[in-house]
């Protein structure tokens, strides 16, 4: 099977036909139908068929695009991380989950720099394991979710950081003094992925007015501007720049923990730099544990993951 040939079938997969695959990737159309039938010729199979949405992959060209796609994410690991090892250059691509963003990302963003200057650094905020696109591209992601949420198949997982969640409304939201969370099964909620479960967790089983947000942005938006809810970590709410004209509902009952880990592609290690930004990334999680309030000694320090 000639690599060639296998990724200019990606390319006329993803653009949906041969015309505008060889204007993207400024070859001939006569060029690109014949690396098609050279791909056709090697598996014994069509791997392309026209519809009335264009080009498309038949059921063996899916299996084949998707292990295409693993395995020019492995040559791209592999030719990053040899020039990362030959002369401390190479590409890393990094998603961020928007509370991981917050705490982790500055100090250890200047620690790899200092560490590897030469490696260029690419970030993404994302905040879903099934949204990382690990398996197509991301070196590693810094995940919010869940205390104990299971790792997804497919990655490694560790845990970096754990911290209470939090209710957050606008200043002067009508529930802003609600004590229970009972009370707020009628209200409008913008939370991140996880919080549907948090919600069912806290006591709140089937909200009737739900958004799931997969930006933070979108979410204080919605706060400020939609008079929704959010969850969002307890942080947040005393951050006096990031809270400005938000208040943390007064719940008597806890809410469920949120945690940050860093998840990497079981399949293959991490490359060097992919490595050295996980202990960056290490060194930032164990300044802020320095920094967190002492908690009851029941629960102290008890259950972070190194």
């Amino acid at each position: 099977m000639n690599l060639r040939h296998l990724e200019i079938f990606r390319l006329v997969a993803e653009a949906g036909g041969i015309r505008a695959a060889a204007r993207n990737a400024a070859l001939t159309q006569p060029a690109m139908t014949y690396a098609i039938r050279e791909l056709e010729r090697s598996i014994g199979a069509p791997v392309l068929v026209r519809s009335a949405r264009g080009i498309v992959p038949t059921e063996i060209g899916q299996v084949l695009l998707r292990r295409a796609a693993v395995l020019f994410d492995e040559i791209r690991r592999t030719e990053s991380e040899i020039a990362q090892l030959r002369d401390g250059g190479g590409h890393l691509r990094a998603a961020f989950s928007s509370l991981a963003a917050a705490r982790l990302l500055p100090r250890a963003l200047l620690a790899f720099r200092a560490r590897c200057p030469g490696v260029s650094l690419e970030l993404v905020e994302i905040t879903s394991a099934e949204a990382t696109g690990l398996r197509a591209g991301h070196d590693l992601a810094v995940l919010s979710d869940l205390e104990g949420a299971a790792v997804q198949d497919g990655l490694t997982s560790e845990v970096l950081l754990q911290a209470p969640l939090a209710a957050i409304a606008r200043a002067g939201h009508p529930m802003a003094r609600v004590r229970t969370i009972e009370r707020l099964q009628d209200a409008l909620w913008a939370v991140p992925p996880y919080g549907v479960r948090a919600l069912g967790q806290a006591g709140l089983a089937a909200p009737r007015n739900i958004v799931v947000c997969q930006s933070v942005q979108f979410g204080l938006s919605l706060v400020r501007n939609a008079d929704a809810l959010t969850l969002a970590a307890a942080s947040l709410a005393d951050d006096p720049v990031a809270a400005r004209g938000l208040v943390r509902l007064p719940l008597a009952a806890p809410l469920p923990r949120v945690q940050v880990s860093v998840c990497l592609p079981a399949g293959s290690g991490p490359t060097p730099a992919a490595q050295a930004f996980v202990e960056c990334l290490r060194d930032a999680a164990a300044g802020q544990r320095d920094r967190l309030p002492a908690k009851p000694a029941s629960r102290q320090k008890g259950r972070t993951v190194k």
